[in-house]
């Protein structure tokens, strides 16, 4: 379910936590009940933003759901365009966001420049 870790995002004015850019398959459930896919799209202790078809409100909670880590109650903060952002209950340890981040990392891509079939002399 899990796709890569992208890169790693400075922390901007306003920002209380640096973010990590990620690609990670989630599942949210609304106080409703309530359960949809999301793709979290980045990743902080604090919270994280995700793209998900579930009709949220800013001030819903959801619970986070995410492959190796105990469901994660987040209030949501903001919702744009299908993506929102979380911040957490609890704050995640930054041991955990990396993990996270690690446990998902894909291999760099080889031979990706060059024309394909050609070989090096």
């Amino acid at each position: 379910m899990s796709r890569a870790q992208l890169a790693i995002l400075p922390i901007p004015e306003g920002r209380q936590a640096e973010r990590r850019v990620v690609n990670l398959a989630a599942r949210l459930r609304d106080p409703g009940a309530r359960i949809g896919d999301a793709e979290v799209l980045n990743l902080s202790t604090d919270g994280f933003m995700a793209e998900t078809e579930l009709d949220l409100e800013p001030g819903t909670y959801v619970w986070l759901k995410l492959a190796g880590l105990e469901p994660q109650c987040s209030r949501c903060v903001w919702v744009e365009n299908g993506k929102a952002g979380f911040q957490f209950a609890t704050a995640l340890h930054p041991a955990t966001v990396e993990m996270l981040a690690e446990a998902n990392r894909k291999p760099p891509v080889r031979n990706h420049f060059g024309i394909a079939g050609q070989q090096k002399r």
